[in-house]
């Protein structure tokens, strides 16, 4: 089986426990790794075997700009339970990111939240 990874998705949305975040917004990083179900993709080098990476962006924008969470936990399992219902995976693995944490020493917080299909 395949495992397909996207990393740096980068997407702006409203979501934190803090008033200024959702206020203001914040760019947020989006990591997704992918186990599909199927390994057709491998020997047939269709499309249609596989999934377009930008249909699977076009859905994380989605939910990150229709939504507005206290936590990245929230946002991060509702971006993975969309992925596994609307396309074939066997496992989600979400990782948000967000830079801007108003500490003057930098850092970043991440959240990883993994999803796996049911029967």
């Amino acid at each position: 089986m395949a495992t397909i990874r996207l990393e740096g998705l980068s997407v702006f949305g409203h979501h934190g426990a803090r008033p200024y975040e959702k206020e203001a917004g914040q760019r947020l990083e989006v990591d997704l790794i992918l186990e599909q179900m199927s390994s057709a993709a491998e020997t047939s080098d269709r499309l249609a075997d596989t999934v377009d990476y930008d249909l699977l962006y076009q859905l994380v924008r989605e939910v990150v700009e229709s939504n507005s969470f206290h936590l990245l936990e929230k946002l991060a399992r509702s971006v993975a339970d969309a992925i596994l219902e609307k396309f074939p995976f066997r496992r989600v693995m979400v990782r948000i990111a967000k830079q801007n944490l108003g500490w003057t020493t930098g850092g970043r917080a991440v959240i990883e939240v993994t999803r796996e299909r049911t029967a």
